[in-house]
């Protein structure tokens, strides 16, 4: 799911959620102290015959229960709003993280310190908060704090919810309110950008062999667009953006029925156990491995300008159709982010997945698979798609490639003999590596 819109942070929201309790208060470390010495004079006073010790003793306990009283009152009444720059971000890159704090209480806030669930530095300052009048201004002055993320796992991840600590003056007693809720942040796979040089695909049709890139295009073929998220720098149409006083992109007329398909192997039997089958785990450095190689490929394609079918057994799960032709890196990105490893040990049908695009026999576009182990029925699915696709490229991720197990060197023989030019991967291998290693073949020279 994409990051929620968040509400601009100089405006009032509809609802004022009220604070949560996530603790009783508690004393610190000095209050525990303080309890402790009041304890220990309460004991001594009767023997040294001492009235003053008792009074000693009375103050050091009062001052404890005093400061959990004064923290269990101080209830600010605080709402936050949360953005992400950029709002999907990256795996292994930096996200920044702003926060805006407003105080809606008619008192002022005790300065406390904060933290944004387990992602957010521990202790960070909050400043002392005016009070909010009314009839002064629509809404409270905002504080706005930052802080940054580095995800390393793709995926939807909760950020939050921001958490306030509460102290006494003395340092005696503290208390931790959670404010709001969480919000979403969508982790999209790292990727690599392939050589644009590596090969060239032949048509969906089973024509000759073409370049997909716009730069050989004579000016009268190319027409422009506004730019959107996840286009290409590298599309830009600077004649248009400087007629137009706005950012245009190239966009090939004569190119944009042209089709390539991206098919990720998301089952949980093709990267179980060393053997390929088994349980294996919810998420393994292979798969992660395979999702972001498919990804760069769909990346790489979109950027050729061709319309580009990422397919998934997960990403189908959640409601996107088979036949959905990708038409940005943003969209494609957005569904790599989704996927996961799912319980489906169908096989996989290439004609199926095509069936609904109206191509007949021996037309099928060129196909990209990334796979772990596959099935018999799987492997005689390629072995047919292989016959009526204008090209066919398969990327098998093991767990070891100098130690390739008995089913990869099977499967790599099933495929070459079907017409699929096969590149076994790696974890350790080099993305970018495994795609030239196709364009170095002389099956697309």
């Amino acid at each position: 799911m994409p990051p929620r819109q968040l509400d601009s942070p100089t405006r009032a929201p509809e609802s004022r959620p009220q604070p949560r309790l996530s603790a009783w208060p508690r004393p610190t470390a000095r209050g525990i102290g303080l309890l402790a010495a009041s304890a220990l004079l309460f004991w001594l006073a009767p023997t040294l015959g001492q009235r003053d010790i008792v009074f000693g003793a009375s103050v050091a306990l009062a001052l404890p229960l005093l400061a959990l009283v004064f923290v269990r009152v101080r209830t600010p009444k605080l709402t936050v709003v949360r953005r992400f720059t950029p709002e999907t971000a990256s795996a292994g890159s930096e996200c920044d993280v702003t926060l805006a704090v407003q105080n809606w209480s008619m008192a002022a806030t005790p300065a406390a310190t904060w933290s944004d669930g387990i992602d957010s530095p521990a202790s960070h300052e909050l400043p002392s908060l005016p009070a909010f009048r009314p009839l002064e201004t629509d809404a409270p002055r905002v504080h706005v704090a930052h802080y940054r993320l580095r995800p390393q796992q793709r995926g939807v991840r909760p950020i939050g919810p921001f958490v306030v600590t509460l102290s006494d003056p003395f340092g005696l007693a503290v208390r931790r309110i959670v404010i709001g809720s969480t919000n979403d942040l969508v982790v999209t796979p790292a990727v690599d950008v392939l050589s644009r040089e590596s090969f060239r695909l032949p048509n969906g049709d089973g024509g000759s062999q073409q370049s997909r890139r716009p730069t050989g295009a004579g000016e009268q073929d190319v027409i422009a667009r506004k730019y959107q998220t996840g286009d290409s720098m590298r599309r830009v149409h600077w004649p248009a953006t400087a007629r137009h006083s706005e950012l245009m992109v190239r966009q090939d007329d004569q190119h944009n029925d042209h089709e390539a398909v991206v098919v990720l192997d998301d089952r949980l039997g093709s990267y179980g156990s060393s053997s390929g089958r088994g349980t294996g785990a919810r998420s393994s450095a292979g798969f992660e491995w395979a999702v972001s190689l498919a990804s760069s490929i769909g990346l790489h394609l979109i950027d050729e300008g061709y319309r580009t079918r990422f397919v998934s057994a997960s990403v189908d799960s959640r409601g996107q159709a088979r036949d959905e032709a990708v038409t940005s890196a943003a969209q494609l990105l957005l569904s790599a982010a989704l996927v996961t490893l799912v319980d489906d040990d169908a096989p996989y049908s290439i004609r199926s997945i095509l069936a609904d695009s109206g191509r007949a026999a021996g037309e099928l576009p060129p196909l990209f698979v990334v796979v772990g182990d596959l099935d018999d029925e799987s492997v005689s699915s390629l072995r047919r798609a292989a016959a009526g696709a204008s090209s066919a490229v398969a990327f098998v991720v093991v767990p070891d490639q100098t130690a390739a197990p008995t089913w990869a060197a099977s499967l790599h023989d099933a495929l070459v003999s079907a017409g699929w030019f096969v590149v076994i991967c790696d974890v350790r291998s080099s993305m970018s590596e495994a795609w030239e290693s196709v364009g170095r073949s002389r099956v697309f020279q």
